[in-house]
């Protein structure tokens, strides 16, 4: 949950992050020296929201760092959290860049766009399209993981608080927190009838109707009357289970409650609730699940001190039957320095002949590699020296077909980021044009309008109305009336602005469009 800053929209997981992993050759029956009987793996999934980036919080204090990232020993903490939760796959929430950060430190695999970090690789298959990844949690063998971050504001509990009926909170939640879990709703099942593992992370910034029952109506005060809350009811009824409520049916004797232990922007009146879930369907069993949390915190499992975030973190263990992914290609990274080569990840069909192909916006052929003859799951290497820039697609072929490919973009070292608006004069209420290219691609990338008065364009000026790139490398979007923020900051006032481009939900820029006016009709 945050408060103070932007609100989250939805994000589901996305994609791979590292250069070296390779698929191992898919196997009938695989198993690891701890992990019960062929074909099961035994799993520890986490979520965590680890407040502003991990590194925004003073351990000693309580507050905030005094300088913005200034306490990198916070993230040291979270790492040993996520540490004696001797988790395998963790979600995170508010990761700032943070992530990849994290999981080298733990020497683990990790993925800014993905907001996901684990001990085994994660691939990015196509048709994900950032809501999902695959973690490959035993040779050739894969679960599904997506990670989600609710709208936090206006936050339902409030509303009960302060007087709210069942209805009047019902209607928020539909307006605020339903819509960003329709992807998921759509996507998620469908991976699970094919068999595979699925998990589903996130801080869900609301109760679930497992906990707003009659009975514990009956016993909180804090819970005048039992409400179904619509995100959580949408995912039960698509088929995800909540792995906390199945260790811990009871919620009146084990509410399990992981907002809040503190933080700064606590309010005086807080509420508690269990808003940060562990969801799974298709082929898992759920052994167990704990919260994780400061040392003495009601219900916590799994005790850590000092806690270094403003929320519990959940861990579920397990049990699972990893599925045999569908064909896929995976570049190792979408945005490729010129002369470096391309590591790309892939799942054939196992014909002969079968290779990889990169291929300029033509469909010209730039470089190509054959697959390892008889096996269907591996790696090669593409050489990108001497190509032009420009968008690219990296293809798997078999058979004489294309049977899967992926996007890239191909850069000169040095290459800056670039953000700029489609003209230098705009009426006002008209919408405006933003363009950007070599963006970092994080999970929560966003363009944004600042203000310029008497022209000067401080770093220091508030954001105004903004909009996310959805992680893509290059693309155009329109800031108006629908933009995030319109509603207090739209129509913009006569004057002059620029647009910034802040990586994952960050607040440092990396590029800044020219200045442009806005004028009156």
């Amino acid at each position: 949950m945050m408060v103070n800053r932007r609100r989250m929209v939805a994000f589901a997981v996305a994609l791979f992050a590292s250069a070296t992993l390779t698929l191992g050759a898919a196997s009938a029956s695989t198993t690891t020296a701890d992990h019960g009987a062929a074909g099961h793996q035994r799993l520890r999934v986490m979520t965590l929201n680890i407040f502003y980036g991990g590194d925004d919080l003073d351990l000693k204090t309580g507050d905030f760092c005094a300088e913005a990232n200034g306490c990198p020993q916070t993230l040291v903490q979270i790492e040993r959290a996520i540490t004696q939760a001797r988790a395998d796959i963790v979600g995170v929430q508010e990761p700032e860049r943070d992530v990849e950060r994290i999981a080298s430190a733990l020497g683990w695999y990790g993925s800014d766009r993905a907001h996901v970090m684990s001990r085994f690789p994660i691939i990015d298959p196509p048709g994900g399209d950032g809501l999902y990844v695959y973690v490959e949690v035993a040779p050739g063998r894969v679960v599904a993981v997506a990670n989600t971050h609710l709208p936090s504001d206006p936050y339902g509990p409030y509303l009960v608080r302060d007087g709210g009926t069942a209805k009047q909170v019902l209607d928020l939640e539909r307006e605020t927190r339903l819509p960003a879990v329709q992807d998921l709703v759509k996507v998620l099942p469908t991976l699970a009838r094919k068999g595979i593992p699925v998990m589903l992370t996130g801080d869900f910034n609301s109760p679930s109707h497992l906990d707003w029952t009659p009975a514990v109506a009956a016993e909180r005060a804090d819970v005048p009357y039992p409400v179904k809350w619509p995100a959580s009811s949408a995912l039960a009824d698509a088929g995800l289970r909540d792995t906390y409520r199945e260790a811990h049916p009871d919620p009146v004797a084990v509410p399990g409650f992981t907002w809040t232990p503190g933080s700064p922007e606590a309010d005086p009146h807080e509420v508690f609730d269990r808003i940060d879930w562990v969801l799974t369907a298709g082929p898992t069993r759920t052994i167990d699940s704990s919260v994780v949390g400061e040392k003495g915190g009601p219900d916590v499992g799994v005790g850590v001190s000092p806690w270094p975030t403003d929320h519990r973190g959940v861990v579920s263990t397990m049990d699972v039957v990893p599925a045999v992914p569908q064909v896929l290609v995976s570049p190792a990274t979408r945005r490729v320095t010129i002369g470096k080569d391309l590591p790309v990840t892939y799942h054939a069909p196992g014909r002969q002949g079968e290779r990889v192909e990169l291929r300029d916006a033509k469909g010209r052929v730039a470089a190509s590699r054959a697959t390892k003859p008889g096996r269907t799951d591996g790696s090669v290497s593409l050489p990108t020296r001497g190509l032009r820039r420009g968008a690219y697609d990296v293809a798997l072929v078999s058979g004489g077909r294309t049977v899967s490919e992926a996007q890239v973009w191909l850069y000169p070292a040095g290459e800056p980021t670039t953000v700029s608006v489609g003209k230098s004069r705009y009426k006002q209420g008209e919408p405006i044009t933003v363009d950007w290219s070599n963006a970092p691609g994080m999970g929560l990338d966003w363009v944004s309008v600042y203000a310029c008065p008497g022209g000067e364009c401080a770093d220091t000026s508030e954001y105004l109305v903004y909009t996310y790139t959805d992680s893509r490398i290059e693309g155009q979007a329109k800031i108006g009336p629908k933009a995030i923020g319109a509603d207090s900051s739209w129509p913009l006032a006569p004057g002059k602005y620029v647009v910034r481009l802040l990586p994952d939900d960050g607040l440092v820029s990396v590029a800044q469009s020219a200045v442009f006016t806005v004028t009156k009709q």
